[in-house]
């Protein structure tokens, strides 16, 4: 504040009903904050000089002047409404010797292409970790995760089908295409990333290897690109656990089913 006011004031008889005298007050310190001080902060700068005054005068004052504090841009953060939330059926049983009997599912996003984003969903069986359907888009949304799950074949009444809580996972569209696929929803807890660690490990494994092979410039490329790296990924990439491929590891596991069966 203009040290020359700040003495005026001092030495000024304080008067209730002296509206000018306080509007000059409030211009002063709206200038001297250069606009960032709203009716509270220019509420507090009056009271510090000793003159009691509520922030309600100081509104209807400030308001009068036509002045308006710079602030900056508030952005509201919408938490997602969950439709529908299942148990965690998997507990972290991670493994199977079931083709088709546990998928886990989740969402990633890609390297952008010109600033243009990416999201990679896909759902993994849990008998040899084969890569059983996936889709890409701009948005990470529920219909994203539906276009994946439309590409499941039919399985068995039961069969699990993991994710996290994710807004696409929680929608009540996502949850009737798992019913009419015959899956069972189960989903883990909210903020345990450990409860789908598979899917996790899955995805750090992916994206590393994919961009070892590629370097997609486009959008065209970018999909070309990950059709031949989830079939490679499936039916050529070696897994030291498996002793071979997830798809030779699958089959060997239903061959192996058939015979005891």
């Amino acid at each position: 504040m203009n040290r020359s006011s700040y003495y005026k004031w001092l030495n000024a008889k304080p008067v209730e009903n002296d509206d000018e005298y306080v509007k000059t007050l409030i211009q002063e310190i709206y200038n001297y904050s250069k606009g960032t001080y709203g009716t509270e902060r220019i509420t507090l700068a009056i009271n510090r000089l000793g003159y009691k005054i509520n922030k309600k005068r100081v509104h209807r004052l400030k308001k009068q002047l036509g002045l308006k504090a710079v602030i900056r841009k508030k952005y509201c953060i919408r938490k997602h409404q969950k439709q529908e939330v299942a148990d965690n059926l998997l507990e972290r049983a991670f493994e199977s010797l079931i083709p088709r009997d546990k998928f886990v599912t989740d969402v990633t996003e890609l390297k952008r292409i010109d600033d243009k984003r990416y999201f990679l969903h896909s759902i993994l069986d849990l008998c040899g970790n084969v890569i059983e359907a996936y889709g890409i888009s701009n948005h990470n949304d529920t219909d994203l995760a539906i276009e994946s799950l439309k590409q499941i074949k039919k399985v068995r009444k039961g069969t699990l089908l993991h994710s996290d809580q994710g807004s696409p996972f929680t929608s009540h569209k996502y949850n009737e295409e798992a019913k009419k696929k015959n899956l069972t929803v189960s989903m883990s807890r909210v903020g345990n990333c450990y409860d789908n660690a598979a899917k996790e490990s899955f995805f750090g494994h992916f994206k590393e290897e994919f961009y070892i092979f590629y370097n997609p410039q486009s959008e065209a490329e970018l999909i070309e690109n990950l059709s031949a790296f989830v079939k490679y990924y499936n039916e050529e990439r070696l897994q030291i656990r498996l002793k071979g491929t997830p798809v030779e590891y699958r089959k060997n596991c239903r061959l192996a089913l058939s015979c005891s069966g």
